[in-house]
């Protein structure tokens, strides 16, 4: 059955939102900690298992169970860090890149020695809204989805905009040794990326346990996405990463309307051609021109 474009741009961003989620994330640890953390689908994995557990067991409505995983996963992510991640800030990229993949590794596999293979879904409770002239219908799941991320969106604009932390992430950002001479305390600003990149995880985790269920590698499925669209926007950016997801979602979506019947399964392979497009006229990304050298 041939699907309208419109309902395609609607599951794409839906798709964009817990993509955007985990990429703003991913892109803050590699633009203020340079570094590429593969863990951090299994960062996303915690707090989709935080919420299912708020929720199934905590009684918890799901909207509290986002600000639990928020918070939850926040510290987790904060004391992984501070045990794995920090003893090595000195070692260089490499080192660090090697010890995510294998804490990254560590953690799926003990999710699966905790809880099982098994997937868990969260109770569901879904209003459909059509709008049979648009041509497209959307739940009230999706519109959780996406008002949970807008709001995060927001939040994070005005904090990275309006705070004298926000200010200063964003002067480490540009540059950490000047940033350090003008008295900026360099370790604080590591330990709020690391606590807004897990908290940012954990909500992402909610959004894929309502969406699909919490498994062990439900983060580790999106990290390739998570990844892509953090390059497309430019890497190091948040507001870059929150545009490369959305193209991404829209992307994958969309692209199912212009393969031939049986090929649909392509569709995520078409948005990575779009992103090599991309790249190769724009390097440093959509939003970030120049390519990071640092």
């Amino acid at each position: 059955m041939e699907i309208p474009l419109a309902q395609e741009i609607i599951f794409g961003l839906v798709i964009g939102s817990y993509i955007a989620l985990g990429a703003i994330g991913f892109t803050l640890v590699y633009g203020l900690v340079n570094m590429i953390n593969f863990a951090h689908g299994e960062f996303i994995t915690v707090g989709a298992f935080v919420g299912y557990l708020a929720v199934v067991f905590g009684g918890l409505s799901i909207p509290v169970a986002v600000v639990v995983a928020l918070v939850i996963t926040a510290i987790v992510g904060w004391v992984i860090a501070r045990v794995t991640f920090e003893p090595m800030n000195e070692a260089g990229a490499v080192p660090l890149l090697l010890m995510s993949i294998g804490l990254g590794l560590v953690l799926r596999n003990g999710f699966r020695v905790i809880a099982g293979a098994d997937r868990r879904s969260l109770p569901r409770d879904v209003t459909t809204y059509r709008f049979d002239d648009w041509g497209f219908f959307v739940t009230s799941q999706q519109l959780f989805i996406i008002g949970v991320t807008l709001v995060a969106v927001v939040v994070l604009h005005v904090f990275l905009s309006r705070t004298m932390l926000g200010i200063a992430m964003r002067a480490t950002s540009d540059n950490e040794d000047l940033a350090l001479v003008s008295g900026i305390d360099t370790r604080r600003i590591r330990n709020a990326v690391w606590l807004a990149a897990s908290g940012l995880a954990g909500v992402a985790g909610v959004m894929l346990a309502v969406s699909q269920s919490a498994n062990p590698t439900v983060g580790f499925g999106q990290l390739l996405l998570i990844i892509t669209a953090a390059i497309l926007g430019g890497a190091g950016s948040p507001y870059g990463a929150i545009v490369g997801s959305y193209l991404l979602g829209i992307g994958i979506t969309v692209s199912v309307a212009f393969l031939p019947s049986g090929l649909s399964e392509l569709n995520a392979t078409m948005a990575f051609v779009v992103l090599i497009v991309v790249l190769l006229v724009r390097p440093g990304g959509l939003v970030n021109a120049e390519v990071r050298t640092s």
